[in-house]
């Protein structure tokens, strides 16, 4: 028996549905991710050890998030089958869901490493990671909107941001090495800090990794091993 319009529109509706509530909760994902990092950062530089315990104790819900969304993603490639386009877009979400996981991981140690700094005395140099920090969260920002709108374009563009915050992440390693040569105070709080630096790098990856999802979905290119990969504006189906 072959379907009838009707029955061929119920089975799109439903599958639209399933794919909106799966995207509905990478978004809901973004946002607490988002927010993790932000409180972690804030306790950081507020010496606010309130702010790191609600980003440690935050993490839990991303991480149950992302069980969700995989457990519905295999549900909607069992039921509907998706192709093209479709099965790309349950793939990269689900995708693009671990590395929002992996970016609260990422929020989660920094607030652990700053309860350990704001117990010392405090750091002239601590106002060094804000470049860092701000950087870190232009990358973040830029890809999750590359990915909610869709956009492969914006997303290269994004991902080239890497760079930036790679060369930032050096240079304050450098200089918080220099400043630990030079003086014959306690170390800890900067080893601290250099970590916390080394996390926002991999929260930076973790962001390129979500462009590289959307130009997946968008293009049906993987380009995450392909470093000299040229991207153009076709989409693919």
């Amino acid at each position: 028996m072959f379907p009838t319009p009707d029955m061929h529109d119920h089975i799109l509706s439903t599958f639209d549905q399933a794919l909106d509530r799966l995207r509905e909760q990478a978004l809901t994902m973004a946002s607490i991710a988002r927010r993790n990092l932000a409180s972690a950062m804030r306790g950081l530089l507020e010496r606010d050890s309130d702010l790191c315990n609600a980003a440690i104790a935050a993490d839990q819900d991303v991480n149950e998030l992302e069980k969700g969304i995989d457990k519905l993603g295999m549900q909607i490639l069992l039921k509907f089958q998706p192709t093209a386009h479709d099965l790309r877009q349950v793939m990269g979400t689900i995708r693009v869901a671990n590395n929002l996981e992996r970016i609260s991981d990422q929020a989660c140690s920094i607030a652990k490493r700053a309860r350990g700094i704001n117990l010392l005395p405090e750091m002239p140099e601590l106002n060094l990671i804000q470049p860092v920090y701000h950087l870190c969260a232009r990358n973040l920002e830029a890809s999750i909107q590359s990915f909610i709108d869709g956009n492969s374009e914006t997303a290269a563009a994004a991902r080239l941001l890497d760079k930036e915050l790679d060369a930032a992440e050096k240079s304050l390693d450098q200089s918080l090495l220099r400043v630990m040569e030079s003086r014959a105070a306690p170390l800890e709080g900067y080893l601290h800090l250099i970590f916390v630096a080394r996390f926002l790098e991999r929260v930076g990856d973790h962001a390129k990794n979500i462009c590289e999802d959307t130009i997946f979905i968008e293009k049906a290119e993987d380009i995450r091993f392909d470093k000299s990969k040229r991207l153009d504006a076709t989409p693919a189906a």
